[in-house]
């Protein structure tokens, strides 16, 4: 139960902090402040931050699913795409980081779409996760 909550926690926090900072991130390509640049900037690495820690205390969730014989087949797909989505956020912190002190017009393409891409399989996962748990 108490890893539930922590990884339930986290995970709330993973969702909903990057998401925001997208919304931020929007912001400050169409205002093209450098105050918002560099506040999105700070609000996407501490979402990506969240994300990772909601990702690693979910490995350690399904330790003790499995350690307790519990059957984690269900959680399969949140399993996979969670998985991803970790991987994806640690990525995400070092370009966002890396264009905190450099303008590379090639890597923020990229790190745009990586992030949007990324923050979308993060709710839907999510959503899809809150699904099964209530056995919809």
């Amino acid at each position: 139960m108490e890893l539930n909550l922590v990884h339930a926690f986290f995970g709330r926090f993973g969702v909903l902090i990057p998401l925001l900072a997208l919304f931020f991130e929007i912001g400050a390509l169409i205002t093209q402040k450098e105050l918002m640049f560099k506040l999105s900037g700070y609000l996407v690495i501490f979402g990506c931050f969240v994300a990772t820690i909601a990702g690693l205390t979910g490995f350690l969730e399904y330790s003790y699913l499995k350690n307790s014989n519990e059957n984690v087949m269900r959680f399969s797909f949140h399993i996979v795409t969670g998985s991803i989505v970790t991987a994806l956020f640690s990525l995400i912190l070092v370009l966002r980081s890396y264009l905190l002190l450099r303008d590379n017009e090639r890597i923020a393409t990229v790190y745009i779409f990586l992030y949007l891409t990324t923050v979308i399989t993060n709710l839907i996962s999510n959503e899809i996760i809150i699904h099964t748990i209530r056995g919809e």
